[in-house]
């Protein structure tokens, strides 16, 4: 028997069709960063299948937000290290 329900890879591509022309509007710039950012949403593909019953948008949406969050941790953890921080600046 064959799959009858698409897979979240099968969903997130057809909702980044959707989202074609909007990227194509972006400028070059632009257009590198929103590629980016999709290229964030994929390795969150596995948390994502886990919720087949959510909105594609939704999951691509806190993907990209988790991928947001992981790489500003990265960054604060690099200045933490590299340099004394403002105490202002501090979780």
């Amino acid at each position: 028997m064959g799959r009858t329900a698409l897979t979240y890879r099968q969903r997130l591509e057809a909702e980044l069709d959707r989202w074609k022309g909007f990227r194509r509007a972006l400028l070059k710039n632009e257009r590198e960063a929103f590629d980016s950012l999709v290229g964030h949403v994929y390795q969150y593909a596995h948390a994502a299948s886990m919720y087949p019953e959510r909105d594609p948008f939704d999951l691509l949406i806190m993907s990209g937000l988790l991928s947001h969050e992981e790489r500003l941790r990265i960054l604060e953890k690099e200045l933490r290290l590299g340099m004394r921080l403002d105490a202002r600046l501090a979780p």
